[in-house]
């Protein structure tokens, strides 16, 4: 099927149903090889309100917002083209589910996304619309485009900033989620906080804000965020230990000598008890040793001398 709007022609490639928004097309320009795909809606004329018109006319006449390419009546409908980025780029949603992102690359996808939201100038509907991971495409170099939804494009009039920024902290979440979950990076948890409470009135001023961050953590080293296990944190532990024990071990050593040498000196100082010695001879024990001489000795008589004793 090939759609044609003013003097281009477009290849549709894919149609996007919708039972309550209008029918959109993936296209490409077959009147330019460009490499680059884009989203083109189809409305009715008679539906098209004059306050929609008099919209894009004055985004195509500022000339800021690049990415509204075309816009025109063909054949009793109503055509807007907008420009959706180059054909190789590959959704954040689908990059974040099957790729395995260093944080230095992420913290360089935020910041394309919010330049490019500045340089586009992306007027708040069209960013608030397309806000959300399964519409935001990154190319390998990092190039960021928009997959601009139009389902609700005659809606223009309701677009709000401060919602459109609300939608973007969910975006940036969803970058850092692997660590914010594991309550890491206070960094970015402070300024996705400042966002909720509507502290950046400007795009500029959270750009800046974002932009100091992503330089400040640009040398964290990613591993020191993983959790360890447990024998890995056990030995870091014995390690930070021994450290500050070595610091120690010569005063140890040294306290626990000198506390050695005052027992040591203590126990020869103490008085020596003289004890009772009690040698045996055979089945007889004498007594020696601790008595004075003045004291009498008692032995046992013997029958021989009782015998000599009696016949005296």
């Amino acid at each position: 099927m090939i759609i044609r709007v003013l003097d281009q022609n477009y290849f549709v490639q894919q149609t996007i149903p919708s039972e309550e928004g209008l029918v959109q097309y993936v296209c490409t320009n077959v009147s330019v090889d460009d490499g680059r795909l884009y989203k083109i809606v189809r409305i009715p004329v008679r539906e098209v309100s004059a306050e929609l018109i008099r919209y894009l006319a004055g985004l195509y006449k500022e000339g800021m917002f690049h990415e509204l390419v075309q816009y025109g009546n063909e054949k009793e409908h109503f055509h807007v083209v907008m420009d959706c980025g180059p054909a190789k780029g590959r959704t954040l949603y689908e990059r974040l589910q099957k790729d395995v992102i260093p944080l230095a690359e992420r913290l360089s996808m935020g910041e394309h996304l919010l330049e490019y939201l500045i340089i586009s100038s992306v007027p708040d509907w069209f960013a608030e619309m397309s806000m959300d991971s399964d519409h935001i495409v990154f190319t390998d170099a990092l190039e960021c485009a928009f997959d601009f939804n139009l389902e609700f494009l005659e809606d223009f009039e309701d677009a709000d900033n401060r919602r459109m920024q609300m939608l973007l902290r969910d975006v940036i979440y969803e970058l850092f989620a692997k660590e914010l979950d594991k309550e890491k990076l206070p960094e970015i948890k402070d300024f996705l906080e400042k966002i909720t409470q509507g502290e950046y009135p400007e795009r500029m001023s959270l750009y800046q804000e974002y932009r100091k961050i992503a330089q400040k953590l640009a040398g964290v080293n990613e591993s020191s965020l993983e959790p360890k296990s447990f024998l890995w944190r056990l030995w870091d532990g014995i390690k930070s230990i021994a450290s500050h024990a070595e610091k120690y071990i010569g005063l140890i050593a040294y306290a626990v000598a000198i506390i050695y040498l005052i027992w040591s000196i203590w126990h020869m100082m103490q008085p020596t008890q003289q004890r009772d010695i009690y040698p045996a001879v055979g089945d007889e024990k004498i007594l020696s040793g601790s008595r004075s001489g003045d004291e009498a000795v008692n032995e046992p008589v013997t029958d021989d001398v009782s015998k000599e004793n009696t016949l005296s």
